[in-house]
């Protein structure tokens, strides 16, 4: 949660970390309620389906209104917005990666709204592929890569080896963030695609 903290920052937020809670209803009831005077909470973990994943029910019985939960991205699956009276809640993935794409494709153009500033973050860019890629699958994918100077003014994106969620050091080489819609076809080289870029 450290990185998703330095990433709300970079964005503009003032940021208190409450700490890790532990998993039971209680804990977690705990937490929310230091966060009560906050524009937005932000937690890791806990919201898929698993016998210990309680964000979602405690903040339901505290009487969140829930906007969504999973989405069809990754890395990010399960990734659940709400309203807890004027609180927002961004409950992230628990899995690292995804929590920092996740943050960085929901969290920081929020933060950026509340604070009044130009939704430039939002905006993605256009870059040459620099190798082929594959095809996508029924899923939005934010694949980590990297851009290099074009020869035309338009960079080039290459993606990094390994795209598996559970490795932080692809993320970590990573500039970038080619954005495959659903089902986009196969792309060659040279050809355009949507990039959004990474600042941590």
């Amino acid at each position: 949660y450290l990185g998703v903290g330095a990433l709300a920052r970079i964005a503009g937020a003032e940021v208190i970390q409450l700490g890790i809670a532990r998993d039971t209803a209680e804990s977690l009831i705990e937490h929310v309620e230091r966060a009560r005077d906050a524009d937005v909470l932000v937690t890791t973990g806990g919201a898929s389906v698993g016998d210990h994943d309680l964000v979602g029910p405690v903040l339901s019985k505290l009487g969140m209104e829930l906007s969504f939960w999973k989405i069809a991205m990754r890395p990010g699956k399960p990734l659940m917005s709400g309203r807890l009276g004027a609180l927002r809640v961004v409950g992230l993935p628990g899995n690292p990666v995804s929590a920092m794409v996740c943050a960085r494709v929901f969290l920081v153009p929020l933060i950026e709204h509340l604070a009044g500033r130009p939704k430039a973050t939002e905006a993605t860019r256009l870059a040459r592929a620099a190798v082929p890629i594959e095809a996508n699958g029924p899923r939005q994918h934010y694949m980590r890569a990297t851009l290099a100077p074009g020869a035309d003014g338009v960079p080039l994106v290459t993606p990094v080896r390994s795209q598996d969620s559970s490795l932080l050091s692809p993320l970590a080489i990573a500039d970038c963030l080619i954005v495959r819609p659903v089902r986009a076809g196969t792309v060659a080289p040279g050809d355009t695609v949507s990039v959004l870029p990474l600042d941590f």
